[in-house]
């Protein structure tokens, strides 16, 4: 009897012990409302609470493109990593070029392959720089309207331009 006893009082212990509830985690608090501020646009630099600002590159020609072939690139800038993706099709796609004026209608492209990479990002002289490793990838020149707004940036190699796009994302945190 005793063990009986000594039995099911160690079965109650250890299933009690299961059925205690854990604390839950506290969310952090969001940013400080004074701390988010916009991206300082001349000079234009990078700041930490600031909301990313994104850059669009798209063909715009009739064109038939191979397999492989990039015909959009998206530049996220952001305070830290800035993310640049590459749109790829996997087969042979032809574009239609839009008249001036009229937004790019929404295409379909059969077997759609995007590319995500990460780069460190530092603006020197009004050049955007991106580096992978200390190894220098792609450099952009930045380009600013009468009202010293930040419009576009031009690639410093190839004359591609990429166009500000609007965007409705939150604010990077600081590291």
């Amino acid at each position: 009897m005793k063990f009986l006893f000594l039995f099911t009082s160690l079965i109650f212990l250890h299933f009690n012990s299961f059925s205690q509830k854990k604390k839950a985690r506290a969310e952090p608090p969001p940013p400080p409302k004074e701390s988010l501020i916009a991206f300082s646009e001349k000079p234009f630099k990078l700041q930490p609470y600031s909301f990313p600002i994104l850059f669009e590159w798209e063909i715009n020609a009739d064109t038939t493109l191979k397999p492989g072939a990039e015909f959009k690139k998206v530049i996220r800038l952001t305070y830290e990593k800035t993310e640049v993706n590459g749109y790829y099709s996997q087969q042979a796609v032809t574009f239609k070029k839009s008249t001036t004026g009229l937004e790019n209608t929404e295409r379909k492209i059969p077997k759609l392959i995007t590319k995500v990479d990460y780069y460190d990002v530092e603006i020197v002289n009004g050049v955007v720089i991106f580096k992978e490793r200390d190894r220098l990838v792609m450099t952009l020149k930045i380009i600013y309207d009468k009202n010293n707004l930040v419009i576009r940036l031009k690639d410093v190699d190839d004359g591609t331009i990429y166009k500000r796009v609007k965007s409705e994302e939150h604010p990077v945190e600081a590291p």
